[in-house]
């Protein structure tokens, strides 16, 4: 689901995947289908009960479903609060895993990894575990991704979670025939009198639902039966008599000037590499002043190196701990796609590299 919404940022018209188009603010009115669950991953940032509850109120939100993992050693790091967080709010709590493999052996060794990373995180047992599948080469297998799909299912089931498929709709033949699953396809105006796939557990029909009480833009589903709900009545979490007041920090004095500069960015200044990794499937700097802090998480705050020229030493040789280096042209300027006060955190979505936080003060000095 991140992929998706990193393509959508990245294209702004038409995917592929879902089968239709891109879902600008400008289309999202009132008369919109049921927000009945909404997803979340590192790239809505930590999610709070507060924020939860808001949605709960005031858009009868009922479920909620975090990212958990991705192939066998990506944990995504704001599951345990996004899990304690919905919990705390009352509302239901379920979990997917973005699946990497084609094969059968290969989606058993990523359910145990996805189980394990789940019991760790705190998902309920009966919880939903759902297998994510969205890789261009995993849907043009078709129905021959049914039976690694199918092999992941029974193998989270086996450990006390239930499961389903989420793909996009125009490509659900990778879903186990005979089983209902969660389709994804967004309409260019999404209006309440669609039911599209009304037979299946859900329909995510938007990745561009905005709220008051939180920063970004979130995917939203609307459920057709109780099987996110925990096997209870999808509509037994109903708002409060009198809906809550958007719960909004304050800005920051960083990212009010951000804000009050129209959410643009320069950052042409160099800065020093404090640390280096192989994270995510690339090679990734740190430098602590724009993570943060010490503490700093590769999925949040790492920069790919392939975003950075060396100051020190070139381009064309190997970049080292103590080097300075600085965003390369295309990356040292630009618009801040979302803001978390608590942090003090201004995250920018990188292209192809996906979203990256830094911290708010240190950026407005680069």
């Amino acid at each position: 689901m991140n992929k998706l919404k990193q393509a959508l940022v990245l294209a702004g018209a038409f995917l592929a995947f879902a089968g239709v188009g891109y879902v600008s603010s400008d289309t999202v009115h009132a008369d919109t289908p049921r927000v009945d669950m909404v997803d979340v991953s590192n790239h809505n940032g930590q999610m709070t009960a507060p924020e939860f509850v808001y949605m709960r109120n005031n858009y009868g939100m009922k479920a909620v479903a975090t990212k958990i993992s991705e192939g066998t050693t990506f944990h995504d790091y704001t599951a345990p609060g996004n899990i304690a967080a919905a919990k705390a709010a009352g509302v239901y709590i379920n979990g997917y895993h973005f699946l990497s493999s084609t094969t059968v052996a290969g989606a058993i060794a990523e359910a145990d990894y996805a189980v394990r990373m789940a019991r760790a995180d705190g998902l309920p047992v009966g919880a939903v575990l759902a297998v994510d599948i969205e890789n261009s080469y995993q849907l043009s297998m078709g129905s021959r991704m049914q039976p690694v799909a199918t092999a992941f299912e029974n193998r989270v089931r086996a450990y006390g979670y239930r499961s389903t498929t989420y793909t996009g709709g125009y490509s659900a033949s990778v879903s186990p025939a005979g089983e209902k699953a969660w389709l994804a396809q967004y309409p260019y105006v999404p209006t309440s009198a669609m039911k599209h796939y009304n037979t299946e557990h859900a329909w995510q029909w938007t990745s561009n639902q905005r709220f008051a009480s939180s920063y970004g833009r979130f995917d939203a589903s609307i459920l057709y039966d109780n099987f996110f709900t925990a096997g209870t009545d999808k509509d037994v979490v109903v708002p409060n008599v009198t809906p809550s007041k958007p719960v909004v920090n304050k800005d920051t004095s960083a990212i009010k000037k951000f804000k009050n500069a129209g959410n643009r960015f320069t950052a042409y200044k160099s800065f020093r590499v404090d640390k280096i990794a192989y994270a995510n499937g690339m090679w990734q700097a740190i430098n602590y002043d724009l993570a943060g802090g010490k503490d700093a998480n590769w999925t949040a705050n790492g920069i790919p190196l392939a975003m950075l020229d060396n100051v020190t030493r070139g381009n064309y040789a190997a970049t080292r701990v103590g080097d300075q280096v600085k965003f390369m042209r295309g990356y040292n300027y630009g618009t801040i796609d979302q803001y978390d006060n608590n942090s003090n955190g201004a995250g920018i979505v990188e292209g192809r590299y996906g979203n990256v936080w830094y911290n708010a003060n240190s950026l407005l000095a680069k």
